[in-house]
């Protein structure tokens, strides 16, 4: 995690900055308590037949001994072929946003169409263009590039490690932790989400939990913006804050803009 890299080398004196926090919006923490969560969640929600939840739940059993035992690129083809299982068995959701079959987010869409191609206003054309040129450290054939299969399975060894103890890291050194996570998530489900966090060993943990949950309503904007319905719900104590983004998937800004840009703002202390 590059959170906990750069804590430690302030600490170290190698690097002199501060920083702000560190933001975990439905981030892949702990791949265990994600499987795990998968058949739960989609039988609850009417997407995963009751037929199909023992052998959902036996394949994540699988993915959590793989992992135990360090055998993450095993661990990996598991936990794909559990995807694969849960997509055949429910008429393919998609993992991004429950109510939702794969492919059928318009906004999503649109948005991955108007981003792709090496425009200068596009962000791959960013990245590979003035990016590149202010780093001075990339070499000219490196190409930018959003995502390859190439790098994912490279990264077969790593991508089933989880992070919590690097999140309690963070948390213990006094970096400001702010977890988000969508309602409709399926991926990195909020189920899962708060089984990692209460895995957690920091010292603030039970006075966390203890606390109750705050509705935002945003009712202190513009009036257009204020909401009878709750929009989210957020639980902080001292340095650990935690939104509970309502009606959003798997891409919290995408789904919910409005309530996005206000836990940024409250999150980097900005006007919202």
């Amino acid at each position: 995690m590059i959170g906990v890299a750069l804590v430690r080398a302030i600490h170290a004196g190698t690097i002199k900055l501060t920083l702000g926090g560190v933001a975990l919006g439905d981030s892949w923490i702990s791949p265990e308590d994600f499987a795990l969560s998968y058949a739960q969640l989609l039988h609850t929600v009417s997407r995963l037949n009751d037929i199909a939840v023992g052998g959902a739940n036996k394949m994540a059993e699988m993915v959590k001994e793989q992992i135990a035992a360090g055998q993450f690129a095993v661990a990996q083809k598991t936990w794909t072929d559990l995807l694969d299982l849960i997509d055949s068995q429910s008429d393919s959701v998609n993992m991004n946003n429950f109510l939702l079959d794969t492919g059928m987010n318009p906004v999503l869409a649109s948005s991955s169409a108007k981003a792709s191609g090496s425009a200068p206003n596009t962000i791959e054309g960013i990245m590979n263009g003035v990016i590149k040129k202010k780093l001075k450290i990339i070499p000219k054939d490196i190409v930018w590039q959003e995502a390859t299969l190439d790098v994912y399975e490279e990264l077969a060894n790593d991508f089933m490690k989880p992070a919590i103890n690097e999140v309690d890291e963070l948390l213990t050194y006094g970096v400001n932790v702010t977890v988000y996570n969508g309602q409709l998530d399926v991926i990195c489900p909020t189920v899962g989400v708060e089984a990692w966090v209460n895995k957690l060993k920091w010292v603030g943990l039970n006075n966390f939990l203890s606390l109750r949950r705050q509705p935002l309503h945003f009712c202190d904007s513009a009036p257009v913006y204020c909401s009878k319905l709750i929009k989210a719900y957020v639980r902080s104590y001292k340095n650990l804050h935690f939104y509970w983004i309502l009606g959003a998937g798997h891409m919290v800004p995408v789904d919910q803009p409005y309530t996005a840009f206000r836990m940024i703002a409250s999150t980097t202390q900005s006007p919202g």
